[in-house]
């Protein structure tokens, strides 16, 4: 029987293809999936209607959180923090498996901090491994010249248009201001501050370790 032989081009397309499929069930962002149908309004995590503000300058930042207003910003020139968070912080901390009579323990943080500056290619691996299961965050540039922090899922960078969705202002946690007071030495952004536009609580999947 002859064997099929097959050109170095076509075993290039067959690997591609299998790490494009190993991404999509690892790697690929997933928010979409559970944002179907989610509409427009002033909810959290909604695409925004007109009666949402829009951030314009680092003043608007406090008045809307003393105001609880439902803000948006513009989805230009947005620039990459160096934190990831996981989606649904109810998975983190030790998780404990039974596969196969061989009992696996496994870790899950509820933040990845990133060395900053972020060298690309770590930066790289790194969103690409954890991007199925984080999110990260961004700088988003306002109109006098300063930065707000904005949190929302990362699969919105991959759909075409310029709209982000429906946020509120909060405190920052932590593990965020500590990476905010960094990037402060570079940009002009409040570490006490984030514009979180993520729709907490969804459901959602982890891998079965």
């Amino acid at each position: 029987m002859e064997h099929k032989k097959y050109s170095p081009l076509s075993i290039l397309k067959i690997v591609c293809g299998v790490a494009f499929a190993f991404w999509l069930m690892m790697g690929a962002p997933t928010g979409w999936i559970y944002d179907l149908g989610v509409g427009t309004g002033m909810e959290q995590g909604q695409m925004p209607d007109q009666s949402v503000s829009v951030v314009h300058t680092q003043d608007d930042v406090e008045d809307f959180f003393f105001q609880t207003t439902p803000a948006t910003v513009p989805k230009e020139s947005l620039i990459r923090c160096p934190l990831l968070r996981l989606r649904d912080s109810e998975y983190a901390g030790e998780h404990t498996h039974l596969n196969s009579q061989t009992k696996r323990t496994v870790v899950i943080s509820e933040y990845i901090p990133v060395a900053y500056p972020t060298g690309p290619i770590r930066s790289f691996l790194l969103r690409f491994l954890a991007s199925g299961h984080y999110n990260g965050y961004y700088l988003a540039p306002l109109e006098d010249g300063s930065y707000v922090c904005v949190y929302f899922d990362d699969y919105l960078m991959l759909r075409p248009g310029d709209e982000l969705p429906t946020g509120y202002i909060r405190y920052t946690t932590t593990e965020e201001k500590t990476m905010l007071h960094q990037m402060a030495e570079d940009y002009e952004v409040d570490p006490v501050y984030v514009l979180d536009m993520y729709r907490h609580g969804k459901v959602s999947w982890m891998l079965d370790f």
